[in-house]
């Protein structure tokens, strides 16, 4: 029996050795790794110290229990007492470490760190004062008694706390970027604590079986080998961090409640170097950039937070005016085969809280600079300041009451006459819209919610609507029987080459007895030439309804004669940036390209809407030159359907 006590007590201690050398290995690749500076990541750090040191504790508490006799037993009772103590402290720097894990690194009021502490109080005075009693005989060694009972319950408050933190907060609330990272670490919480309970439970009833120091070992394992290996946040190939990280590292630098600088670092040219030389192109570019600015912030923390960005914190001033300095002049030229390639970029500087208080506002400003930064000077430093915020801030506004009016089907449509020189009398008009807003932001303008509206996907519904609200009142007013001889209405590019577009509008045309010849739709320059066989089939299905079509801002694109001379269009509208050259300071040459675009699309046989007519001038010159109809300000200027009406009647 002598041979089976040893023989338990040496597979106990073994089990122990090997599992404080496990995390003792954990421990010094944790922290000879880059880790990224966050709370919850010192936290779990605390946490391998303390899973450390309760494996220590645990074998001295296991020879002092085999040994209890022959041991002073104020000792004893004393290293059962740090052990107890371990024990608690794990399941406490675990909830502290879940509590910043899932709180977007928000900070513990005093109330929160006076309350997260009273389990391990109540459990530490509890075990002290109650008596612990020892078990050793021929199976083996154990210790027991109220303080153990203490000890478990304070474990179970810290565990369901866990619980309630890792899922009261939901995944939306999160970043995309990391709203996997959270579930997968709700996954490896959940897994690492159900390790721990099975263990525990097992050695509750087995209590010869001392093998707590393997659930504590599997449940450390477990976690920094799922979730917190530093190396899921590195980014190899550039040699900086990841977008994860970025995401990860925002909220932390705003909870800190100190002044700081976000400085990105842009590529612009991003699209035409992976087509022209492949993304690799693009990964040594942006090394080459973190090379030469880290020789500045040797020791900070470069991150790669979008495909064509580099992102780095700085907290020091001294660091930022070097960082820019080295940024604004550096030669950031790349070997590319036998010559060198200089990338377009540019430099956006944003500080922080002062105008980004939240990871989403800084977000928001992020895309908002990356989309509208427009035309700039290579190396381009981009200072975001409070009128950048108020344009932001405008265009967020103007995103949300687009959005409203598009379901509430809130736009409004103007119509401009347009002057048939032959007829001497407005003949037809153009269809436009307007977006207006009954509080603080009036008019928007077109060249405002349009580009807003493609980029969102909403204007294939503005059209709908749109070209609804034409056939309503044109029905109602039966402009036909006004002299009114066509209606132009603007198809954007998404929607002319719907397939479904056929059908929607002669479903519209059906409801009000339209008759299809009564409606021009107008196709931009751009969106003629890149829409290929979808736009052919529709115009062909239209056409054979009765549809006719003109090709609009003729002169502001690339002007494909071949493409023209492929599709036909009853109208071509010329656009005024090609009409008012040729009556400015230096006419001759524009009014030579003027001259022979009217000529060339007369032969063509298309007849010619003449945009921007602002003189008398341009009207004589452009109906002497064979020119069909005429719009503009000197005819008049879109007007409300009431009005357009008043100026047909009174022809």
């Amino acid at each position: 029996m002598e041979g089976n006590w040893i023989s338990i007590f040496d597979i106990s201690f073994k089990c122990q050795i090997l599992a404080a050398l496990a995390v003792l290995i954990l421990i010094i690749d944790f922290f000879r790794s880059g880790r990224l500076p966050l709370r919850s990541t010192k936290l779990f750090g605390c946490f391998l110290i303390v899973c450390l040191f309760n494996l220590f504790t645990d074998m001295v508490s296991v020879y002092t229990v085999y040994n209890f006799r022959n041991i002073d037993p104020t000792l004893n009772r004393l290293i059962h007492m740090m052990f107890y103590c371990s024990i608690e402290l794990m399941p406490l720097t675990l909830f502290l470490y879940v509590f910043y894990l899932f709180g977007a690194q928000k900070r513990f009021s005093k109330p929160q760190r006076l309350l997260c502490a009273v389990p391990f109080v109540l459990a530490a005075v509890g075990s002290s004062l109650t008596p612990i009693y020892y078990i050793s005989d021929e199976q083996g060694a154990y210790s027991y008694g109220p303080a153990l009972t203490i000890l478990y319950s304070a474990i179970a408050v810290y565990i369901i706390g866990i619980y309630v933190i890792m899922f009261k907060r939901k995944c939306s609330s999160f970043h995309n970027d990391i709203v996997n990272d959270v579930k997968r670490a709700r996954i490896t919480i959940a897994v690492s604590l159900g390790i721990w309970i099975v263990v525990a439970i097992i050695q509750f009833f087995n209590k010869y079986m001392l093998i707590s120091s393997i659930g504590t070992c599997l449940m450390a394992l477990y976690i920094y080998l799922c979730f917190e290996n530093p190396k899921r946040y590195a980014d190899v190939e550039i040699d900086t961090l990841n977008r994860s990280a970025f995401h990860v590292m925002v909220p932390e630098m705003l909870a800190r409640k100190k002044p700081f600088w976000l400085v990105s670092f842009t590529i612009d040219d991003n699209e035409q170097i992976s087509k022209s030389m492949g993304y690799d192109q693009m990964k040594i570019i942006l090394r080459t950039a973190v090379e030469r600015l880290r020789v500045v912030m040797p020791k900070s923390r470069f991150f790669h937070s979008r495909t064509n960005t580099l992102s780095v914190f700085v907290t020091s001033s001294d660091q930022f005016e070097a960082l820019l300095k080295t940024a604004g002049s550096s030669n950031f030229d790349v070997a590319y085969g036998s010559s060198t390639f200089t990338p377009q970029y540019h430099i956006t500087v944003m500080e922080c809280p002062k105008y980004a208080a939240t990871p989403d506002e800084i977000y928001e400003m992020l895309d908002y600079v990356l989309s509208h930064h427009h035309k700039h000077e290579n190396g381009r430093v981009i200072y975001i300041d409070e009128n950048t915020v108020k344009d932001k801030n405008y265009r967020k506004q103007v995103l949300a009451l687009l959005t409203k009016a598009v379901q509430e089907k809130a736009f409004n449509v103007v119509y401009q006459p347009i002057y048939s020189a032959e007829e001497k009398r407005f003949a037809s008009a153009e269809a436009l819209v307007r977006l207006q807003d009954c509080g603080e932001l009036g008019f928007i303008s077109p060249e405002v919610f349009i580009p807003m509206a493609e980029e969102q996907g909403l204007v294939a519904d503005i059209g709908s609507i749109v070209f609804e609200k034409v056939c309503s009142f044109a029905a109602e007013n039966r402009l036909w029987e006004k002299g009114v001889n066509y209606i132009e209405v603007n198809l954007s590019g998404m929607q002319s080459v719907d397939p479904s577009l056929p059908a929607q509008l002669t479903s519209v045309m059906q409801k009000y007895g339209i008759e299809p010849k009564f409606i021009n739709l107008e196709i931009t320059e751009t969106a003629s030439i890149d829409g290929g066989e979808l736009l052919d089939a529709n115009m062909k299905r239209l056409r054979s309804l009765g549809c006719h079509f003109s090709m609009d801002d003729f002169g502001t694109g690339y002007s494909n004669l071949a493409q023209m001379a492929k599709v036909r269009f009853e109208l071509i509208k010329l656009d005024k940036s090609l009409i008012w050259p040729a009556f400015g300071e230096n006419p001759d040459e524009p009014m030579v390209i003027l001259r022979s675009c009217i000529k060339m699309i007369l032969q063509l046989g298309s007849h010619i809407v003449a945009e921007g007519v602002e003189t008398k001038e341009q009207a004589d010159f452009l109906t002497e030159s064979g020119v069909n109809y005429l719009q503009g300000y000197y005819f008049s200027k879109p007007v409300p359907g009431d009005e357009f009406l008043a100026k047909i009647n009174a022809v």
